[in-house]
């Protein structure tokens, strides 16, 4: 290959990441209005670019929900820091400012704010339990990156930094949601029922349900952290 092949290769590859880099930065807007990470990548390809763009050359919803977080740092919308897990977690959780709800179903607000007020009426039954806590703060994560499949999305996101535990009560909340509401099935009810953790995943799907109120005193995510922190070194 000449030196001149080089250059053009290098140049593509450089329109290729600038083409990603401009879509994630538009998906990010995206994003800020409301959507979910996944719907507002193909939307901002299709302003960006004007047609078709390859599935490897958009941006994964993990890129833009850095995009996110980045530009809500520049505008000091929202702060975090990048260092030990629960530092990691919060950034991920900070992202739910921007999930829009049906003002006549959650009058609470945005799903940062539901979030905190689950994380706070968890934290009223069961201050000492880590695990417990940080599902409850953790558990809508996924809203914020593919509202069609939230659960996934959210254990896609923060798996890692999850224990077992932890990512257990969020893989099954749908299902204790259903018990709460008397619809799941006849089997499901009896493997639930089964679990070991089956009254804090119970416990968990009741705050959800019940975390929908205007003007609670939820506290901030940087509190909410801090008690996650301290419970872990006390563990």
């Amino acid at each position: 290959m000449t030196p001149r092949d080089n250059d053009a290769d290098g140049s593509r590859g450089e329109g290729r990441d600038r083409l990603r880099e401009r879509i994630a930065e538009e998906a990010a807007r995206g994003v800020a209005r409301g959507s979910d990470a996944t719907r507002a990548t193909f939307r901002a390809a299709r302003r960006v670019a004007r047609g078709w763009v390859p599935e490897d050359r958009l941006p994964d919803p993990r890129e833009v929900c850095h995009e996110v977080r980045r530009e809500l740092d520049a505008t000091a919308a929202l702060r975090h820091l990048v260092g030990d897990r629960f530092d990691s977690i919060a950034a991920e959780v900070s992202l739910l400012a921007t999930v829009r709800q049906n003002p006549a179903k959650c009058p609470e607000g945005d799903a940062l704010e539901h979030s905190l007020q689950v994380f706070d009426l968890v934290h009223r039954e069961r201050p000492f339990d880590e695990e417990l806590l940080t599902a409850a703060l953790v558990h809508d994560v996924g809203r914020a990156i593919d509202r069609s499949d939230p659960v996934a999305a959210t254990v896609e996101a923060v798996g890692d930094l999850l224990t077992d535990r932890t990512k257990w009560l969020v893989e099954m909340l749908p299902a204790a949601r259903e018990h709460v509401e008397q619809t799941i099935g006849h089997r499901a009810r009896k493997r639930l029922e089964a679990h070991p953790d089956f009254l804090d995943v119970i416990l968990l799907a009741e705050a959800d349900r019940r975390a929908h109120q205007r003007g609670y005193p939820a506290p901030s995510l940087d509190e909410a952290i801090a008690i996650l922190r301290a419970l872990e070194r006390e563990a």
